[in-house]
């Protein structure tokens, strides 16, 4: 889940110290007090997409519906779900489901100081995660209680929740945390996952180990080097890189390895992670794909196994995204955005390499979209083949057969779609996949 948070925004968000003590399964005792979001399911009927659209979607696609959002969407469940921001100062935040027709579902109305959020699963349903907290805007009030929720992406009902939060989303996944102290103290960069099936607190699994990544039901810690993932729901260990073998074309080195996630924003897509593996001695160990002196080497790993799905070298920056219906990883920006590759999650085989400056962002339903040269372009993920390039706006996101793509702006707001805070964000309109 990429999180939509400004520093301001963490500072307001944040609750008391220890707030996440003592929670546990939906409905329990310690949420009674907490703040909650109010939920709005009348629908609403699709607004028609403009009349002066200047281009059609990838594919020729014409326009089907403009999307109410004022920020790129999350997608599961067949639904996409955004941030529509407040028209003013005393108004409510919301975070609104649309379905692929463009139906508006359901609306959830929470503080503005609580604009992160995001999807998880719930048993087996995709679910929307949102935040509310005691905060006011109008006063200045920062946040003293902050809780999360959980709501069903097709209807808006209540999953489970609300679950006391130590601060805001920071994710990836179902982590919350401050940045900074809050005004009632604490301690700075506290931290706690929560589980998926819950909401309860996930117990690390050692007391110094630090929550660093979470999708769907499997968490990652961190401590000294090590990296532990287990299953939130139960707490039992999964994998750790201890006992994991490194990744490496010519075998262990049987020297010590420490293991970190790979910071880069936009390395690890959901159950595919970026580790990056540094030998302790320093030496040389492997190949892959423009390796370093160091012998530290970036390898994408199933977040469920460990299992190796493919090394990179010393890539430390690299772009994954995902297709899991196509069992396909397609990873971007490789030696300074030259070269893409595209592997089989399931045996970790090479399906193809492009080096013609191929920088892809988008994958669904077989396709993977992005430009080349400064053109759009939409390409098979499984061969590499171009099925289709044009001017058209690149797809931001999709779900059930459906592109979501950026509206045309003028250069002013262009300028400013930073500062957007009166509810009037860059627009965005759906195509019919093609």
């Amino acid at each position: 889940m990429v999180l939509v948070v400004t520093a301001a925004v963490l500072v307001a968000c944040g609750g008391a110290p220890g707030g996440a003590g003592g929670a546990g399964d939906r409905g329990h005792e310690s949420g009674q007090n907490l703040p909650i979001p109010d939920v709005s399911t009348t629908s609403r009927a699709a607004t028609p997409p403009p009349g002066d659209l200047a281009a059609p979607g990838p594919g020729d696609a014409p326009a089907l519906w403009k999307a109410p959002f004022d920020d790129v969407p999350r997608t599961g469940g067949g639904m996409f779900v955004g941030l529509v921001f407040p028209a003013d100062d005393e108004a409510d935040l919301s975070i609104t489901g649309v379905a692929a027709d463009g139906t508006t579902r359901w609306a959830v109305r929470t503080n503005p100081s609580c604009v992160g959020y995001g999807l998880t699963r719930v048993a087996d349903t995709t679910a929307a995660v949102v935040l509310a907290s005691d905060a006011d805007n109008r006063d200045g009030k920062v946040a003293t209680r902050t809780s999360a929720n959980t709501f069903d992406v097709r209807d808006g009902s209540r999953l489970w929740g609300p679950t006391p939060v130590p601060g805001p989303m920071v994710g990836p996944g179902l982590i919350f945390g401050k940045n900074t102290p809050s005004i009632v103290g604490g301690q700075q960069g506290e931290r706690v996952m929560l589980a998926a099936d819950s909401g309860a607190p996930v117990t690390p699994p050692s007391g110094d180990a630090v929550p660093v990544y979470e999708h769907h039901g499997t968490g990652l810690f961190s401590e000294d080097g090590v990296l532990t993932a287990i299953d939130t729901a139960t707490s039992e260990v999964r994998w750790s890189s201890a006992t994991v073998s490194p990744p490496s074309r010519t075998g262990p080195s049987g020297g010590k390895y420490r293991v970190e996630l790979l910071d880069a924003a936009s390395a690890s897509t959901g159950d595919v992670v970026a580790l990056r593996w540094t030998p302790e001695d320093g030496s040389r160990d492997g190949g892959g794909e423009g390796d370093d002196d160091s012998g530290a080497q970036t390898a994408l790993h199933d977040l469920r196994t460990g299992a190796v799905i493919a090394t990179l070298g010393d890539q430390p920056e690299p772009r994954t995204i995902v297709d899991a219906g196509k069992g396909t990883v397609v990873v971007s920006g490789l030696d300074r955005f030259r070269t893409t590759l595209a592997f089989d999650l399931g045996t970790g085989k090479r399906l193809w390499r492009d080096t013609g400056s191929l920088d892809l962002t988008l994958a669904h339903a077989g396709t993977a979209y992005g430009t080349r040269a400064g053109r759009s372009v939409a390409v098979d993920v499984r061969t590499g083949k171009t099925v289709a390039d044009g001017e058209w706006a690149v797809p931001v996101a999709a779900e059930d057969g459906v592109l979501v793509a950026p509206l045309p702006q003028p250069q002013e707001h262009q300028a400013r779609v930073t500062e957007r805070t009166e509810g009037s964000g860059p627009g965005y309109v759906a195509h019919e996949q093609r």
